[in-house]
């Protein structure tokens, strides 16, 4: 259901005294940051339906819930014990995980699943707002589908190499960097590498109770664990183990026998090319695909390397590993050893579904986007298309903003705008300036002259050349007023230019730039607490919320 772009409401009294106390929602198109695509697929258009099974409901969900077999819930079930139980927790945390990840073993048992790269220290906020999107949907299911139960899941993105996309963390204008030098899947990396990271951000983060708590629980997952994914897997547990939710690492060689006739049919008759291909083609006529199709899908994972398998018409070969395949070697390697094969951003969603009793995937938009692209590569291997859904989005606001805000008249929509734009009105409305007010007494003249000119039957096109110089002229008067105007206003410009750093450090919508860890400074657990409650469920709206403290 779509509803109506902005609401304001209270938020509980338990929040109220010293969190965020005020809350309105504005639609994605006027945020200007989301595609039509998008948009569309927010909407329900029909544009979007030739790829998807269905958009995601209430309705559509308990009617989509697939038969998974009971093979497939076993070996799921215990590689997620076998990876929980070489896990060191905080506290024991896995005790609570235990009946969670036991329920997978029965047949109403499905999850609602998320996936993100395993960014340091857990950061930026949008990996939160993936997180808890997944656990309020999951909350939602089990509440309105009581026959059925929903278990929340984290798929950790382990088997990634990219480190550079995920070894910075930055909070109180400190960007803090995670320096190793490797090749290897991020998962498999040593955590006490990050120990040092840690210790720069001690003191400031241990000036507040939750702060310490915070390094606390980052000192101790990462000390005693051994590699990344699972200190990861601790961490969230920590955060997240009484909404149940389940961090999943699809690097394990039981889950990947699994995989091996869908690795070998993409060897066989590249699927992945040949389908999203063909409906990049679909989506070209009004969309711009996310990713164009790729020949090379599968990546070979051995000796500390992750490098892409290509090939050259007589062979395959990795660049990194210097290691060349007939076809019939790599077949032969792929069935022996399966675990020493990776896929690569489109194959994943398709090993996701294989192994896991999955009937939802909470998605951020470049996901959803390349989701969209696969519907018929899952109808080609008979895998099962999840219902598709676009995280919660929030925007976070200080009371200071607030109060600027409000006092210089800017809507939640003027929030959104460039930093130029947001000057701009705050000048004209401190001047007390109508917005078109010089361009209505413009059209008028005009109005007046071309009426004239057209009685004296006087050539239009000398009045058409007189109309647009008149226009830019205008223009330029505006732009020298606003000129003028910030030079007077120093101090009201930079106040502006605070609060659109605020909403886009870097001019990157903030989500992407900032971490949690101010927030969880000051509010601990009641931070995640919250952000659960206000998340969306089937009404997706950029939220707004202010802080009160």
């Amino acid at each position: 259901m779509i509803f109506s772009c902005l609401t304001e409401c209270n938020l509980w009294n338990h929040y109220s005294n010293n969190m965020f106390v005020k809350k309105k929602t504005l639609s994605f198109e006027k945020t200007g940051l989301f595609s039509q695509l998008i948009i569309d697929f927010v909407n329900h258009e029909d544009n979007i339906k030739p790829f998807l099974t269905s958009f995601s409901t209430l309705e559509s969900i308990e009617s989509s819930l697939p038969v998974v077999g009971q093979d497939v819930r076993k070996d799921f079930v215990h590689v997620i014990e076998e990876q929980y139980e070489k896990t060191i927790f905080l506290n024991d945390a896995s005790l609570e995980m235990k009946p969670h990840i036991n329920s997978l073993l029965s047949a109403n048992t499905y999850t609602v699943t998320t996936g993100h790269q395993l960014s340091i220290f857990a950061s930026p906020l949008f990996l939160i707002y993936k997180i808890i999107s997944t656990i309020s949907y999951a909350h939602f299911l089990n509440k309105k589908l009581p026959d059925y139960n929903f278990v929340p899941c984290f798929w950790m993105a382990t088997e990634d190499h990219d480190f550079k996309e995920i070894n910075s963390c930055k909070f109180y204008n400190q960007e803090y960097l995670w320096e190793l030098n490797h090749q290897d899947a991020i998962g498999n990396l040593s955590s006490d590498s990050i120990l040092p990271t840690l210790h720069k951000m001690k003191k400031v983060l241990t000036q507040t109770v939750f702060g310490r708590e915070l390094y606390d629980i980052y000192s101790f997952v990462y000390s005693n664990n051994q590699n990344y994914a699972d200190a990861t897997r601790s961490l969230l547990t920590t955060f997240f183990k009484k909404h149940g939710l389940i961090i999943v690492d699809g690097n394990h060689v039981n889950l990947k026998k699994r995989f091996i006739n869908d690795f070998l049919f993409e060897i066989n008759h590249n699927n992945i090319y040949n389908t999203v291909s063909s409906t990049n083609e679909l989506i070209s006529q009004k969309y711009k695909p996310q990713i164009n199709a790729l020949s090379a899908n599968i990546f070979y994972l051995f000796d500390s390397f992750r490098s892409k398998i290509e090939f050259d018409g007589s062979n395959y070969f990795s660049v990194s590993h210097k290691k060349y395949w007939s076809k019939e070697e790599l077949i032969d390697e792929i069935n022996y050893h399966p675990e020493r094969f990776s896929p690569n951003v489109f194959l994943r969603t398709l090993y996701q579904q294989r192994i896991m009793p999955n009937i939802m995937y909470v998605a951020g938009p470049s996901e959803l986007s390349y989701w969209l692209q696969l519907k018929k590569t899952f109808a080609y291997v008979d895998i099962n298309y999840p219902l598709l859904h676009l995280r919660s989005f929030f925007l976070l606001l200080s009371k200071k903003s607030l109060a600027f805000q409000i006092e210089n008249q800017l809507t939640y929509e003027d929030l959104f705008s460039i930093q130029d734009s947001k000057i701009k009105k705050v000048l004209k409305n401190m001047l007390n300036l109508k917005e078109d007010l010089f361009r209505d007494e413009m059209s008028i003249f005009l109005s007046d002259i071309r009426e004239k000119v057209t009685n004296l039957n006087f050539r239009m096109d000398s009045f058409f050349v007189f109309e647009k110089r008149v226009k830019k002229e205008l223009l330029r008067l505006e732009s020298k007023m606003i000129k003028s105007q910030k030079l007077k206003n120093k101090d009201l410009v930079n106040k502006c230019m605070s609060l659109h750093d605020e909403i886009f450090p870097n001019n990157v919508p903030q989500e992407r730039i900032n971490t949690f860890i101010p927030y969880y400074m000051k509010y601990g657990q009641d931070f995640f607490e919250l952000l659960i409650k206000e998340s969306s469920i089937f009404d997706n709206k950029y939220i707004i919320l202010t802080e009160g403290t």
